[in-house]
């Protein structure tokens, strides 16, 4: 597995990059990415994401001080097998864009997946700040989402602490006292 990133902050937009190498067709992966489900699942580490249909999303985030973020984004370009691009629609919270690129692997190792994320946080370079100092758009979205991709992609399932114990048999406390 290669993961690769890289992270740009010009003017008042945050740019994150992040690309990973998944052992599946590119075809495959495009017609995965745009199930309804996948959105919602890849993404629930950062936002809570609903589809409205086939191109629409509702995503929602938590701040600091409990103050929620909405916004709704849209595909705007879908060249299977290749690129898949969104933007996010008039009047959101914290307008963005991405790109999930998909290209052949070298040596017949599956497919490169290359997602790039932009982000205009509210308020300007003030509001750019304010952003990194409560990390209200974590550096590691990208990159969290690309690796829950590939693990449902290649097993079928995200793997997810939830549930788990936290390590110790319950009996062991009680051999101790």
């Amino acid at each position: 597995m290669t993961t690769t990133s890289q992270t740009t902050a010009s003017d008042n937009t945050l740019t994150l990059r992040r690309w990973i190498t998944v052992g599946l067709p590119a075809t495959e992966l495009f017609s995965l990415w745009l199930e309804p489900d996948t959105l919602p699942r890849i993404m629930s580490h950062f936002a809570s994401v609903k589809p409205v249909n086939k191109s629409d999303a509702h995503w929602q985030i938590e701040g600091p001080l409990g103050k929620h973020y909405h916004w709704e984004t849209r595909i705007v370009e879908a060249q299977p097998g290749e690129i898949i691009v969104w933007r996010s629609l008039e009047g959101a919270d914290i307008p963005n864009e991405g790109e999930l690129r998909l290209r052949p692997a070298p040596g017949e190792w599956g497919t490169e997946l290359a997602l790039t994320l932009h982000f205009t946080p509210p308020g300007g370079a003030l509001g750019k700040k304010v952003t990194t100092l409560f990390d209200l758009l974590p550096k590691e979205v990208a990159s969290k989402a690309l690796h829950r991709f590939k693990s449902l992609a290649e097993t079928g399932e995200i793997p997810t602490l939830q549930g788990q114990p936290a390590g110790r048999h319950a009996g062991h406390q009680d051999k101790e006292k």
